[in-house]
């Protein structure tokens, strides 16, 4: 029943038990700035790819210290796990890394389109769905070969992959968030009554949709099922990150203004609480 934070201003990572709202800080070494993480719960790891020196952090949570590092180079943005392999997104060489998390040698690159800042997997379908400027990629994480590209109108950024309708949700730079079939890429959906649109994710048990708009200050509420916007959520700060916890009846906001998470209802929308954290919180993770 943990959240962790990243706090890319503070050079630190909060964790926060939500069953007491409880927080913690580990602070790293300065010139880290973690703005994304992805973290191996067996292992108790955490991975930080930093984008101001091109290198890729590992912390151990028990110890609550750094415990090894590589350099691979670049605008860092991006890592996940997939299959003892992790995937970081350069936006610097327009490519995705992948390394063995357990030895940490180069596994292969793959080329995409320009400034891949985010990414998703559908693990099912052994796919990893790439957001580009004016482009979306779909690889295949067996062979390591792209399965398929598509052109858009969009400046692609953030992405969410809903593993039950197989649907890529992609929000853009341009206001819009698209709804792509996951199969043979084709946009089924766009959405355009955002500003800035971030982070998106899906309460199941209310088939809601939350998206993160950045520009107009609030979570907005979508219909899974017919995807009208059915509420809002006013934040009175900068949303960025969103997370909903494993019983789908918390939802946590990061607020990049005030330096905090926003904890809400997530059966009636209703705010709970309002927890400080370091300077800047971005990424939210829920376990």
């Amino acid at each position: 029943m943990k959240l962790y934070i990243s706090n890319y201003l503070s050079n630190s990572i909060s964790i926060l038990d939500y069953k007491d709202f409880k927080t913690e800080e580990i602070l790293l070494d300065d010139g880290t700035y973690p703005h994304h993480f992805c973290i191996n719960k067996k292992q108790k790891l955490m991975y930080l790819p930093s984008s101001i020196n091109g290198i890729m952090y590992i912390l151990d949570l028990e110890l609550k210290k750094i415990i090894d590092s590589m350099s691979i180079g670049g605008n860092l943005s991006q890592i996940g796990i997939s299959k003892g392999e992790l995937y970081i997104s350069n936006e610097d060489s327009n490519s995705i890394y992948i390394i063995n998390e357990h030895t940490l040698e180069p596994v292969g690159i793959i080329s995409v389109g320009e400034t891949p800042h985010g990414f998703d997997f559908n693990e099912k379908e052994n796919k990893l769905y790439v957001p580009c400027k004016n482009s979306i990629y779909c690889i295949d994480t067996l062979s390591k070969c792209i399965d398929r590209e598509i052109k858009i109108d969009f400046k692609a950024w953030h992405i969410k992959v809903d593993t039950k309708k197989n649907e890529v949700y992609v929000s853009t730079l341009d206001g819009s968030v698209i709804v792509l079939d996951g199969f043979n890429m084709k946009i089924k959906h766009t959405i355009n009554q955002f500003l800035i649109p971030v982070e998106i994710c899906f309460n199941y048990s209310k088939s809601e949709v939350y998206i993160a708009d950045l520009g107009h200050k609030k979570v907005v509420i979508l219909d899974y099922n017919n995807l009208e916007i059915k509420g809002e959520i006013k934040i009175n700060g900068n949303p960025q990150g969103l997370a909903i916890s494993r019983n789908e009846e918390l939802l946590f906001v990061s607020d990049t203004q005030n330096n905090s998470i926003k904890v809400y209802n997530a059966i009636n929308h209703m705010f709970i609480n309002e927890i400080k954290t370091g300077k800047e919180p971005t990424t939210i993770i829920c376990l």
